[in-house]
C-alpha cells in the first residue's frame, strides 16, 4: 500500500508540472543527438515521435566533451535572441531513469528543466529537456568555435540527420551545418550502437 501511495504522489508531480501527455507518458524535447530515431531508441525504446517543436530564447551551443562521441556535446544556453529548433518525444514514465542516465544528471553534466515548447501548429507543450551544468561563452559566429568545444563529425552528423529525419525547418538544418566539426569520429562501439554508416 505504501510503494502504492508513493506511485501515485510520483505521478501526480509530474500531471501537476504538465510534462505529462498521460498519467504514463511525458513529452521530452530533443535538441541534440536524440532528433535522431535510432539514436532515442538504444536507451529509450518507449520513445515515439509527436511533433517537431520550437523552444524560443534560447541557443544551441556545444560545450562539453564527451568521451563515447570523441568531441563536444550540444547544450541549450538562455539567450532572448535566439531559437532552438527540436523533437517532441512522448516516454514512459517508468524509462525517465534512463533518459536521466543517458544525459548524465547523477554525473553533474546535464541538469533536467521543464520548457514550453511551440509546435508548428502553434500549440504549446510544457517539456522536459535537459542543459549542460557549465555554461559556454556566446561567441559571435559559429564558425568561431574554439576547437576543445567542436563536436565529432559523427555527433553533428546524427544531429543534422536527426533534424532531416524529424522535418525541421530548413533554414535551421543549415544552421546545424554552420558548426565547424573537430573532424574526429565517434568511437567504435558508439558508431555500432547507431548502426553507422547509415
Amino acid at each position: 500500500m505504501e510503494q502504492l501511495l508513493c506511485f501515485l504522489t510520483f505521478i501526480s508531480v509530474f500531471v501537476d508540472l504538465g510534462i505529462c501527455k498521460s498519467n504514463e507518458t511525458f513529452f521530452y524535447f530533443a535538441y541534440g543527438s536524440n532528433l535522431l530515431s535510432k539514436r532515442i531508441h538504444i536507451n529509450n525504446p518507449s520513445a515515439v515521435y509527436y511533433s517537431p517543436a520550437k523552444l524560443e530564447n534560447h541557443r544551441l551551443d556545444f560545450n562539453f566533451f564527451v568521451e563515447a562521441w570523441n568531441g563536444a556535446v550540444s547544450t541549450i544556453v538562455e539567450d532572448d535572441t535566439e531559437e532552438v529548433w527540436g523533437v517532441l518525444w512522448t516516454l514512459n514514465i517508468d524509462q525517465m531513469k534512463y533518459l536521466d542516465d543517458q544525459e548524465g544528471v547523477t554525473l553533474g553534466w546535464y541538469f533536467p528543466k521543464n520548457v514550453t515548447v511551440t509546435t508548428p501548429d502553434g500549440k504549446q507543450i510544457l517539456a522536459r529537456t535537459y542543459q549542460e551544468t557549465m555554461t559556454p561563452e556566446k561567441l559571435n559566429k559559429c564558425e568561431d568555435l574554439p576547437v576543445e568545444r567542436r563536436p565529432s563529425s559523427t555527433y553533428l552528423e546524427v544531429i543534422a540527420l536527426g533534424a532531416i529525419e524529424s522535418h525541421l525547418p530548413a533554414d535551421y538544418i543549415a544552421f546545424i551545418f554552420s558548426f565547424p566539426s573537430n573532424a574526429q569520429m565517434a568511437t567504435a562501439k558508439r558508431r555500432n550502437e547507431l548502426g553507422y554508416p547509415f
